[in-house]
């Protein structure tokens, strides 16, 4: 790539020619092709191919933007690790906008490629390249949430016995961006290599001792996690290996109790000081996040199971994956549930065992609207439709309808601004279970008004005021690489199953 080429952060804020055509006039929205940071002759195919098919051009355009959007603008680097005369890929995959890469933000960046893997030796081996990446984090530090570019890999081995203070007030180990617990992580993790082998049949991961040594990292973190605050015989509150306190000039900063978070009971779900907005949680057992955690240790189980790799060690994680996989999954419907008195039966967001609960939904996934996405549960549940009712109602604190659009917010963001990323979620969900064409076009709808005419998703818009000044755009975050691809992916649902919603 060459060194003349723009920060695409400012690139992104200046529209560029051709527009779409269409009533909104999107402007085309990807670096040019030398400025590309990664490039796939398959996912190009797949653009000219979609496109070209969309009668709405305005549409047509904000997908050719947004499907590539984690390779054109994402992929920082790649490297090959030689490992007894075997390259041992990794990728190093940021967040967008923030020089740091994410475990679940990456995940999910790459995940709307994963079809086409079979396609593409270099896209395969981009994915294999997270996947030890990611692993390779794990074991430096597995209640964080985000890591700086390793300079080698021996920077990633030294760097378990070294530690500094860089973000904010909390002691980092070197190459760790953040330490916020948030176990979404731990699944998005799971699920990446999980699917992984199932679009590619390749389980060689398995086999090496960095993958596997994260992994079980990962199991003895959960068990750690599910411990109780107090001693169940003496009362008496019991240590705990993970705290987060800090000052700051928001409570979502920070925690409870000096770092440790509220008091909870055991149940068998895990505790999450951290949700995946990487606001903190008021009580420490997030129920989407546990949902998660439950269906990719099932995903887990099975990979370890199935694989050629037999030893003891990885049969016995499978067997553990499984049984923790049962427990959360138990511990969810037993504390999880709560009687509304006018939606009947609903998961809360989050509780604590003895009994309190909160009662809302936030954007990010996992969330309660995405349950049934992640799959935990059948859309048509009735649990899941009386949630989804109140989530995507006013009786959701964090749920705005305004003239400029609507969806679910968050605290993260403030009140007022509704994230894209729930009415994508919205259209995925409609797509499995429902006929209701015209839900689907509506929420395209909202969709598509949301870039505020730039091409591209935004973190999150405001659904009552448009841009209010220079630093008040009326949406967070010129272009949000997670989001982009999961448009994209929505995008290749409803042209593959809904199609008449789409073709000229």
């Amino acid at each position: 790539m060459s060194s003349q080429c723009p920060d695409y952060l400012e690139y992104s804020k200046v529209f560029h020619s051709p527009k779409s055509g269409g009533l909104l006039g999107l402007p085309f929205q990807r670096p040019v092709e030398a400025c590309r940071k990664f490039t796939s002759s398959i996912i190009e195919s797949v653009i000219s191919n979609v496109t070209s098919k969309i009668s709405d051009l305005d549409l047509a355009q904000l997908f050719a933007n947004t499907f590539p959007n984690t390779l054109d603008t994402t992929v920082q680097s790649t490297a090959c690790l030689a490992v007894a005369d075997n390259c041992v890929p990794l990728s190093y995959i940021i967040t967008g906008d923030i020089n740091a890469m994410w475990i679940r933000d990456s995940a999910n960046q790459i995940l709307p490629y994963i079809n086409y893997i079979k396609q593409d030796g270099n896209l395969k081996q981009l994915f294999l390249g997270a996947i030890y990446l990611q692993a390779h984090f794990f074991n430096i530090d597995p209640y964080a949430n985000a890591f700086t570019e390793p300079n080698s890999i021996e920077a990633l081995s030294e760097s378990i016995h070294s530690s500094n203070l860089t973000k904010r007030d909390v002691p980092l180990l070197d190459g760790v961006f953040e330490k916020k617990f948030e176990i979404d992580s731990f699944a998005s993790f799971m699920g990446l290599s999980y699917q992984y082998w199932v679009a590619s049949g390749d389980d060689s991961f398995v086999g090496n001792s960095v993958w596997v040594d994260a992994v079980e990292g990962i199991l003895t973190t959960i068990k750690k996690q599910q411990d109780p605050t107090f001693n169940v015989t003496s009362g008496e509150p019991l240590d705990t290996d993970y705290l987060f306190f800090q000052k700051a000039d928001r409570p979502t900063e920070t925690q409870f109790l000096n770092g440790r978070g509220q008091p909870v009971k055991h149940t068998g779900m895990v505790k999450s000081l951290f949700r995946p907005s990487d606001d903190a949680s008021v009580f420490p057992f997030f129920i989407p996040g546990n949902a998660m955690l439950s269906v990719e240790l099932n995903h887990l189980s099975v990979l370890l199971s199935k694989s050629s790799t037999k030893n003891a060690r990885v049969q016995q994680l499978a067997t553990e994956s499984d049984k923790l996989s049962k427990q959360i999954r138990e511990a969810i419907y037993k504390y999880g549930l709560i009687d509304h008195p006018t939606y009947g039966k609903i998961f809360a967001y989050e509780v604590d065992g003895y009994g309190s609960s909160l009662i809302i939904d936030d954007a990010n996934v996992p969330s309660l609207l995405s349950l049934s996405y992640i799959g935990f549960l059948d859309q048509n549940d009735t649990i899941y439709q009386n949630t989804r009712k109140l989530v995507l109602s006013k009786d959701n604190p964090y749920y705005f309808s305004g003239p400029r659009g609507s969806g679910i917010g968050g605290p993260h963001v403030g009140l007022g601004y509704a994230w894209p990323m729930s009415q994508i979620i919205r259209v995925s969900n409609i797509i499995l279970s429902s006929d209701n064409d015209q839900e689907i076009k509506d929420a395209l709808n909202v969709i598509l008004s949301s870039t505020d005419k730039t091409g591209l998703m935004h973190e999150s818009v405001n659904v009552f005021k448009a841009a209010g000044g220079e630093d008040d755009k009326g949406y967070t975050r010129p272009w949000f690489s997670w989001a982009n691809g999961l448009f994209g992916q929505a995008i290749l649902k409803v042209m593959d199953e809904r199609p008449h919603l789409l073709v000229k």
